[in-house]
């Protein structure tokens, strides 16, 4: 006589889950398969072929980050700054740790003039990574821009302790000394810059030039 199976309900739920596990997990690694894919691309400047690639993985797994966060970058560098700064709101939407998300966006709203968003992003950058010299450099040139430069020049301090040979950390910090009407430690700053970058001194002595006239004009 034919023995009769029986399934619970409770296994079958259990197996449909574990399937849906599996489809989710299947389409996560096809997603970075087409990340990889637009990384390549992106490698070889190829930037539309690279968006296409990461919007293919968006389709595999719309909660991605780091494919938003890819196809940001690749939109930054054809210089489609809404797009980008859509793209990298989306990944921290998703990876709010994503420390150069937020340092991304917060170039791209400082080049827009938009200090103050500019600013909250590299406060959370560095919130994130605080031994992240670019972004305390940037949060600097971004205080500068609102007029804080004691602000500034405490971001430019702190970049040059985390890097001590980041040369336009020294730049920075030598301008708005040089502002402030403080020659002596802003040519100091500017020797230190040169000893590392000795390109930069042209744009040292653009500056300070521009400077001048400012000042004598007011």
């Amino acid at each position: 006589m034919a023995r009769k199976f029986t399934v619970s309900a409770a296994l079958i739920l259990s197996l449909l889950f574990s399937a849906s596990i599996g489809q989710a997990e299947t389409r996560k690694e096809t997603a970075v398969s087409y990340v990889q894919m637009g990384d390549k691309f992106a490698h070889h400047g190829d930037w539309d072929r690279a968006i296409g690639a990461y919007n293919i993985a968006l389709e595999f797994a719309p909660d991605f980050g780091f494919a938003f966060f890819r196809r940001g970058c690749a939109f930054e560098a054809k210089g489609d700054s809404p797009k980008a700064i859509s793209d990298y709101t989306s990944a921290l939407h998703f990876v709010p740790t994503l420390t150069t998300a937020w340092y991304n966006r917060g170039n791209l709203r400082l080049i827009d003039g938009d200090f103050e968003s500019a600013l909250a992003d590299f406060d959370k950058a560095i919130q994130t990574d605080p031994t992240y010299a670019l972004a305390h450099n940037n949060r600097g040139i971004a205080r500068v821009a609102t007029g804080d430069l004691e602000g500034a020049i405490a971001d430019f301090t702190e970049a040059i302790k985390i890097n001590p040979r980041y040369p336009e950390a020294y730049v920075n910090r030598g301008l708005v000394r040089f502002q402030q009407g403080l020659k002596s430690e802003a040519e100091q700053d500017f020797a230190q810059s040169l000893a590392v970058k000795p390109s930069l001194k042209s744009l040292i002595e653009t500056r300070v030039s521009q400077i001048s006239k400012m000042n004598g004009a007011e």
